[in-house]
């Protein structure tokens, strides 16, 4: 028998494209108008009509927006998305859109940028036939809230002092029910007779309220830090009256002392920074140390006793309730701030001053003490330690054993310090 074997051959050839032929892509950003103002904290729509202008279709097109300044992408949408997933062909149009969320104020640019295959040879479309647009918008804050007293001003503990406040609409809107609210968070309290909330009324666009004052009444020794907020509504895009977004209000806020303390000043950059109490606070509690920053995302502190950690996090359940003198703390800070803190050098009446207990290994040391010029042989003096660590403006440094007796702890700074036999720290 005879076997014959069929062969069978097969090749795809692709539609012949002259040199020529083409796709080019463009996207035309249609909304918001370039130069649009946009409310702060509101949502928008970003559309934009991408074309195929070239000669030659393209395929599985796809457009990505850039986002530059306070606004992002809203519910996790994908920053880039199919336009059009087939053939697209020559003078074809389709329109892609995005929402976004206002996140602050001032100058946002947005650009959206097409992608896609020649149709005819699979190739990526080559990025001089890609055509971006591009718009920028100015996001807007609507009511800006200015204190004019007390500014810098200390109190006794007995005193009453006045609060002066007044709002200005910086918008091209008209506002309806503004309303100013004062908040104290510690150490002074509103008079008996006194309202937290002043009615304003209608402020029209670039008009300025009249003063308003509140009395307030000293309770303890300390920093209060006092805030006054506006609110109120403005129309929306089909005249309906809608309160105005917390992104478009500008509060303001004053730092008041109240008594005769000591101070010290510890400065934080963005990012970590390991830090002690150069004082023994007035309130150890860790919600007043921090009460007059507005940037912590969180506090770290190794505690030797239950050998783990205890963390803080502002409005978040917290193991770390106090920052307390003789113990060093991480704090992450989104932001460069410096921490006043009010305190004592030593403690009055019946309490024996300060001393520190250390354990076997590393403990996380505090420096309490404002003085520039101790040595960290003579503030760990009677205790045994072999190594000293410090980390500054986002560096690691290290005390070497020969300089002990010449380096100088500073103020503000914390300290890992590995001990070789439990000891006690007398600053």
């Amino acid at each position: 028998m005879l076997a014959v074997a069929l062969v069978l051959s097969f090749s795809v050839v692709g539609t012949p494209v002259s040199a020529d032929q083409y796709a080019q892509l463009a996207a035309n950003i249609t909304a918001p108008m370039n130069g649009v103002d946009i409310m702060g904290g509101v949502d928008f729509t970003v559309s934009a009509n991408v074309t195929n202008n070239g000669t030659w279709k393209a395929k599985d097109v796809m457009a990505t927006i850039g986002i530059t300044g306070n606004a992002s992408l809203k519910a996790s949408q994908p920053a880039t998305k199919s336009v059009f997933a087939g053939e697209f062909g020559v003078n074809w149009s389709a329109v892609v859109t995005w929402t976004l969320t206002c996140t602050g104020a001032g100058l946002v640019s947005i650009n959206v940028t097409p992608s896609g295959k020649d149709d005819g040879t699979l190739n990526d479309i080559v990025p001089s036939r890609l055509y971006p647009g591009t718009v920028s918008i100015n996001q807007t804050k609507v009511l800006r809230v200015n204190i004019g007293a007390p500014n810098g001003t200390a109190f006794n503990v007995t005193n009453e002092f006045p609060v002066t406040a007044n709002v200005t609409n910086i918008s091209s809107l008209n506002a309806t029910s503004v309303q100013l609210t004062i908040e104290i968070d510690r150490y002074a309290q509103l008079r008996a007779d006194q309202y937290a909330t002043r009615t304003v009324g209608t402020l029209n666009s670039n008009v300025t309220s009249t003063n308003y004052t509140w009395i307030l009444q000293c309770t303890g020794d300390g920093f209060s830090r006092i805030t006054v907020k506006a609110s109120g509504n403005i129309p929306n895009e089909v005249g309906e009256s809608k309160p105005i977004p917390a992104l478009a209000l500008t509060p303001a806020t004053v730092k008041v002392r109240q008594g005769d303390f000591p101070v010290a000043n510890i400065t934080l950059v963005k990012g970590w920074n390991l830090i002690s109490l150069p004082l023994m606070p007035l309130n150890s509690t860790i919600n007043v140390v921090l009460a007059g920053l507005d940037d912590v995302i969180s506090v770290w502190h190794w505690d030797v006793a239950i050998k783990d950690w205890r963390s803080f996090a502002p409005g978040a359940p917290s193991s770390l309730a106090t920052m307390e003198d003789g113990k060093a703390y991480w704090i992450k800070m989104g932001a460069n701030q410096t921490l006043d803190l009010a305190g004592r050098e030593m403690p009055e009446g019946t309490h024996l001053p300060p001393a520190y207990n250390v354990v076997v290994g590393w403990n996380m040391v505090g420096f309490k003490s404002t003085a520039a010029n101790v040595t960290a042989q003579s503030y760990l003096a009677g205790t045994e330690y072999v190594r000293i660590y410090y980390f500054k403006s986002g560096a690691w440094y290290t005390i070497p054993g020969p300089a002990y007796n010449t380096t100088m702890m500073e103020p503000g700074l914390g300290y890992w310090v590995a001990f070789t036999k439990p000891g006690t720290i007398y600053p």
